[in-house]
């Protein structure tokens, strides 16, 4: 056997070179293509639960506010509520005096009441508007300081409604010395980023804005309970 022929059959022809060269391409095309649906998928799941601590952030922070409303005898107005806008979406304003612990000191004693208020500004840089809360303890007349922090950044509006218990309708707005709302009414939408409307005026598809709601109770009184009937009955 010559020298050639047997270097021949040790080496690949080109055809072999061809085929395995084939064959390597479309495995790691097929990992490529894998590995970005997994990546698409990962920040597909990032992206709702970033959105869902969000939503459900805000309105359990502003849940755990309004579970201890008091408004009795306080010298002034304890509850309003304002019909607001900020580039034109809604953008409504609250502020109230709670009994919630909301607020700790640094011997780790709250205060007895806690002014609260919520209101929003322009987000720059961002889409949507910002929103503000305040959380001092009551000194003085309620509803009149406090220094807002920023909470929630991404929001497109928020609408806050109450219910009158006289009249057992929705309201925009709420401002009476001498009355309490039934119940506070919350609609919060959160922006999109404008990457996510790029891609869905491009696919064609409606891109819905994420939305959360509730309704809170309002069981504080705003005046004494009334006194227990008299009765004619002896002593006994």
């Amino acid at each position: 056997m010559s020298r050639r022929k047997r270097s021949a059959r040790a080496g690949f022809t080109l055809m072999e070179v061809v085929v395995t060269v084939g064959m390597t391409v479309t495995v790691f095309a097929m990992i490529g293509g894998i590995l970005i649906s997994v990546i698409d998928t990962s920040e597909k799941i990032e992206k709702k639960l970033r959105t869902e601590k969000l939503g459900y952030g805000v309105l359990t922070t502003l849940r755990r506010d309004l579970t201890g409303v008091y408004a009795y005898a306080l010298g002034g107005l304890a509850f309003k509520g304002e019909d607001k806008t900020e580039g034109g979406k809604d953008a409504d304003i609250i502020r109230f005096v709670t009994t919630a612990n909301v607020l700790p000191t640094q011997d780790g004693i709250p205060p007895p009441l806690v002014e609260v208020g919520y209101k929003f500004g322009p987000s720059d840089p961002g889409p949507g508007i910002t929103m503000y809360r305040r959380c001092t303890a009551l000194e003085g007349d309620p509803l009149t300081g406090g220094e807002y922090t920023e909470i929630a950044s991404g929001i497109e509006s928020m609408s806050i409604e109450f219910l009158d218990a006289a009249t057992k309708e929705w309201k925009k707005s709420w401002e009476a010395a001498d009355q309490l709302p039934l119940a506070v009414k919350v609609k919060l939408e959160l922006s999109v980023t404008e990457e996510e409307r790029r891609a869905a005026e491009q696919s064609e598809v409606e891109l819905a804005l994420p939305i959360f709601e509730m309704t809170v109770g309002i069981p504080a009184k705003i005046k004494p309970p009334d006194p227990p009937p008299a009765t004619d009955a002896p002593p006994g």
